[in-house]
């Protein structure tokens, strides 16, 4: 039994600023994503996997496709649609690595191949520098009665498979008849069996023990464990049997910090123990014990604890162009841990060039993430997984039956604008559509550009606007970059002349007249920033002319004196009741399938959609 001197570690003062530092510094999602958009297979990701082809693997479909265009890839579906069965694939697909280790036949499970010439298989496609392009491997399942174990090996090159035949010239990793796997690196890990080795061993232990026998086993278990972090053993053979400590040690400061910032804790330090000194244990099961004001075990700690110190520790020891392979890391996590956890991954990307993919169920996840990020998985109506690969996430969610909590408000200035807008959404995919709130404001564009928006905008809402066309003013809004310190006194009036009206914000008490002032520009600053992103005017002078339109399949050109609209609405039976008003415009523009005033909203509103 080897002992050595109890590992220190010093513990940061002012641990919070310090945490609240580094969320200060970190780039925000977006910013993520754009850098990540950015590296491309080879250089920097060298050994990418740029695409995945299944003609004959579990319940997908023929030749179902994917491919990676980003760096992080999210597979999302329903329960048992196929998103782990493609990490299997995928964790196979490197040298040295075989799919059989998730995936062999059993007596329950037998896999039934009909054809010789059609076992389960995939061809995968993977950056080659010597090429400098994507060359495909094809890797099947082999199962000879002579051996104990089925596996999987790489094959030659296959035209049935629709792959290209072996060129002549000399590469690396180029046989005759076949280019060889991908070297590199694979990280499984399946956040659903992130279980800490006490309720591991005390809720799914092998032994059917009365409540006071697993009490005691308990307590001895807690005993040996306890003397190995006293004494930091990094070895220990118990009455000279096998191995019972894998790993023991503290956590670096990068860990550390990764995961306080994940879970909006400050620990100032947390011991990692693999090990197997419970009884009934047989295999390695991980112990955290956390200091944070108090020491305390996995025993006491959240599963979401100790499912991120499992993916934090093992991606930061991942080495450069690993891959990744997440299964619902989500798992025990509030949304606030997933989106660090997002941005997290995003880092680790950029810093070491890695490729993740994820197969997850979270909006948190993916909402944020590029549409060719979002890899769909649905039933084909015919019982085998059918593989989109391109989706927005709102599209992704509504697929999987989810409605969405958080959705975009769109303020217009009445009932005829709202319909116009509806319309315009209906060419959206239903889950977009249903992300979309189009809400009425009364008193018109004023009160929305002079009260509404500047309170919303000051209480830290997101906020939209579509106006009227008559109340456009210019073609090009200032810029809040552009505006020199000279100007920033004529925020207000720079404002009203683009727009119409000046903002009216709620003024903070107090006598620091030099911070009070500073606020006023900067309310103003980020008014300008909302209205070049986050404002938008009907193409023409009002809704009741798009109407027309529609109504009557003419064009015409539209004044926009308010003589001139109330001309027009009585022309198309507009100046009748509110409620008979609405019907002639929703019949009107349920039957205009083509016109380019509402393609363009539409247009408008998917983008809108999309935002952060």
């Amino acid at each position: 039994m080897q002992i050595k001197a109890a590992a220190t570690q010093t513990i940061p003062a002012n641990l919070d600023n310090i945490i609240q530092g580094r969320k200060m510094a970190v780039k925000t999602i977006k910013e993520l994503t754009d850098s990540v958009r950015k590296l491309k297979p080879g250089a920097p990701l060298l050994n990418y996997i740029t695409h995945a082809r299944f003609p004959n693997f579990k319940g997908l479909e023929r030749n179902a496709e994917l491919d990676f265009p980003f760096a992080l890839t999210a597979l999302v579906g329903a329960n048992g649609i196929g998103k782990s069965s493609v990490l299997h694939a995928l964790y196979g697909m490197p040298e040295g690595q075989s799919t059989a280790k998730y995936w062999f036949a059993t007596a329950v499970d037998p896999i039934e191949v009909k054809v010789v010439r059609d076992p389960p298989r995939y061809v995968y496609g993977h950056w080659h520098e010597g090429v400098n392009g994507p060359v495909e491997t094809r890797k099947a399942r082999i199962h000879n009665k002579a051996r104990a174990y089925e596996y999987w090996e790489p094959t030659k090159v296959s035209k049935n498979d629709g792959m290209s035949e072996i060129p002549a010239e000399e590469f690396d990793r180029k046989s005759t008849d076949r280019w060889n796997p991908v070297i590199r690196e694979v990280v499984y890990i399946n956040s659903k069996f992130n279980i800490g080795a006490f309720d591991r061993n005390f809720n799914f232990g092998d032994k059917d023990d009365s409540q006071t026998e697993k009490y005691a086993e308990m307590q001895w278990g807690a005993n040996k464990l306890r003397r190995a972090i006293d004494q930091d053993l990094q070895s220990w053979h118990l009455g000279g049997g096998r191995e019972r400590i894998f790993e023991n040690r503290m956590l670096k400061q990068v860990e550390l910090d990764a995961i306080s910032l994940i879970l909006g804790r400050s620990y100032s330090s947390a011991r990692l123990i693999k090990h197997s000194l419970y009884p009934t244990q047989r295999g390695k099961d991980t112990s955290v014990i956390f200091e944070r004001g108090r020491q305390y075990s996995e025993a006491f700690a959240g599963s979401g604890e100790i499912s991120v110190v499992s993916i934090v520790t093992q991606v930061l020891s991942a080495p450069r162009y690993s891959l990744i392979l997440l299964d619902e890391p989500e798992t025990s996590l509030h949304p606030g841990a997933q989106k660090e956890l997002l941005a997290f991954l995003l880092e680790q990307i950029l810093k070491k060039h890695l490729q993740v993919v994820i197969s997850t169920h979270a909006i948190d996840f993916i909402e944020d993430l590029p549409e060719n990020a979002i890899k769909v998985f649905e039933d084909n109506g015919q019982g085998k997984t059918h593989i989109i690969n391109s989706s927005s996430p709102y599209i992704a969610l509504n697929r999987l039956g989810r409605t969405l909590e958080k959705k975009k408000t769109i303020l217009v200035e009445d009932a005829m604008a709202k319909i116009v807008l509806e319309r315009a959404a209906q060419d959206l995919h239903e889950g977009e559509q249903n992300a979309l709130d189009i809400r009425i404001f009364p008193g018109g564009a004023e009160a929305i550009l002079s009260r509404q928006v500047p309170a919303m905008l000051q209480a830290g809402s997101k906020v939209f606007a579509y106006l009227d066309g008559d109340k456009k003013k210019v073609d090009v809004f200032s810029e809040s970059k552009n505006i020199t310190q000279a100007m920033q006194t004529d925020l207000p009036e720079i404002i009203k002349s683009e727009v119409g009206c000046s903002p009216s914000f709620t003024k903070n008490g107090g006598n620091d007249k030099k911070g009070i002032q500073e606020r006023h520009i900067q309310n103003h600053l980020q008014y300008l920033d909302w209205m070049n992103s986050y404002l938008e005017y009907i193409p023409l002078c009002c809704p009741d002319a798009i109407v027309y339109e529609c109504l009557t399949e003419k064009k015409r050109k539209f004044t926009v004196s308010a003589k001139a609209k109330d001309e027009l609405r009585a022309q198309i039976g507009l100046d009748q009741t509110a409620e008979n008003s609405i019907g002639v415009a929703r019949y009107a523009l349920n039957k205009c399938n083509d016109n380019p005033h509402i393609t363009q909203i539409t247009k408008i509103l998917k983008k809108w959609v999309a935002t952060e």
